[in-house]
């Protein structure tokens, strides 16, 4: 389960009614989360028990204008506020709400619809590139206490072009702050190549070099693999040496995600 605070207070985002039943035993979540009341936990459009904490039946019109029925009213969340119309969907994506208190007339862009990397995702890349691992990159980023979420998420992410992009610009940022660019690579290659006295090292020298420059008709079917075997000979002193230019703080409380 995922948790965020208002006030120092925890609100809590159930995955499984099992979850759920165990700290609720005497509640039912509500199926249709529009007709839910203040207090009421319901079912997010996404399949996870979330409550209501405000409820409002009535959206006044800006100009005062009467018989205005755009929406019925709406309801807040810890994750954001949503309009009570049929094609209004409620989601526990935090990544999707980055305030709580406003709403638009369209649902946001899904992990997998966005084009730009958001803060968050961005800490994510860095925490995978120095080597935390998915898992923990993910919780760590998102501030989630829930593994096997963090684990669907993480996922996810990893499946995304513009996340390993990024996972991608903090490796090479650790590896010029080791003093490791293209040009190194390739002159040692090349030494190897050149001066070896041993036939296998030149050979394998050589298929290496003819990769790197594209001469071997071989296509690399991962990059993944290999932007994560480039983080995981890292030693953590090189690490330690290597600072990548230092992320921005997300504004707003420390609860959001962007």
């Amino acid at each position: 389960m995922e948790h965020r605070k208002i006030k120092n207070k925890k609100h809590y985002i159930y995955e499984h009614i099992s979850e759920f039943y165990n700290s609720h035993q005497d509640k039912t979540p509500i199926e249709d989360w529009r007709k839910g009341k203040e207090g009421d936990w319901v079912w997010s459009d996404d399949k996870r028990i979330v409550q209501l904490l405000k409820v409002v039946d009535k959206i006044k019109h800006p100009n005062d204008r009467k018989n205005y029925k755009y929406a019925t009213g709406y309801v807040r969340t810890i994750v954001g506020t949503f309009l009570k119309k049929k094609n209004c969907k409620m989601d526990t994506d935090f990544s999707k709400h980055p305030n709580r208190y406003t709403f638009s007339g369209k649902n946001p862009k899904s992990v997998k619809e966005r084009i730009g990397v958001t803060q968050r995702e961005k800490i994510f890349a860095t925490n995978v590139a120095v080597g935390m691992g998915p898992v923990k990159a993910y919780m760590d980023a998102y501030n989630s206490d829930d593994e096997l979420q963090s684990r669907r998420k993480a996922t996810i992410l990893l499946k995304q072009e513009r996340v390993m992009q990024e996972v991608e610009k903090s490796v090479l940022d650790i590896a010029k702050g080791m003093g490791l660019d293209h040009e190194y690579v390739l002159n040692k290659l090349k030494c190897l190549a050149d001066s070896s006295s041993d036939d296998g090292i030149v050979l394998q020298s050589t298929k290496e070099l003819a990769k790197i420059i594209g001469t071997s008709g071989i296509t690399v079917k991962s990059r993944e693999m290999g932007i994560i075997g480039m983080f995981q000979g890292f030693t953590p002193e090189q690490l330690e040496k290597a600072e990548r230019p230092e992320l921005k703080e997300i504004k707003g409380d420390n609860n959001d995600m962007s």
